[in-house]
């Protein structure tokens, strides 16, 4: 059965670079869903979020659709950053799965904010100290509802990679 691992990370953390990462190294396919991307597909800017409904619909559907595959392993690219989008949102699709896994991505803000200037398009420092402000650590529930839990500093992603 397919595996499921959801990221959670404040913008520019580095969910997408581990996306890549896990993609190249995996044998198999690696199936990344992510929210800036199929916002920019939806909408044809990662800033529009006049058509957010239509997007989560479209990026947990797609999840169900990818968890057909047995040996596919999906990645779920969004920032994630309460219990309510870690678990409540994905709970319908754990059925899909053989198992669900968090990497939770705990970067300190100014490696961050130099990142997010690399991204091809940098989220405002404001939007970012927002995340940061209200990013919940993982609660007991979510201890019990994934498989496994990662934090990474981002200086373990291969560690990391080579146990999921």
């Amino acid at each position: 059965m397919s595996k499921l691992i959801v990221l959670s990370g404040v913008p520019g953390s580095g969910k997408s670079y581990f996306s890549k990462l896990l993609r190249k190294k995996k044998t198999g396919h690696v199936y990344i869903i992510s929210s800036d991307a199929l916002r920019d597909l939806v909408t044809g800017s990662q800033k529009n979020l006049s058509e957010d409904k239509l997007m989560w619909a479209m990026f947990y559907d797609l999840a169900k659709v990818y968890a057909k595959d047995p040996k596919g392993i999906v990645v779920l690219d969004a920032t994630n950053r309460s219990k309510e989008y870690r678990v409540d949102s994905v709970r319908e699709l754990k059925s899909y799965f053989g198992e669900a896994e968090l990497v939770i991505f705990d970067i300190p803000k100014e490696v961050v904010l130099k990142q997010n200037l690399e991204r091809d398009f940098p989220v405002p420092e404001h939007v970012i100290q927002e995340y940061f402000d209200f990013f919940e650590p993982p609660q007991k529930e979510e201890y019990e509802f994934f498989s496994n839990i990662y934090v990474t500093n981002g200086k373990d992603l291969e560690d990391i990679i080579d146990k999921l």
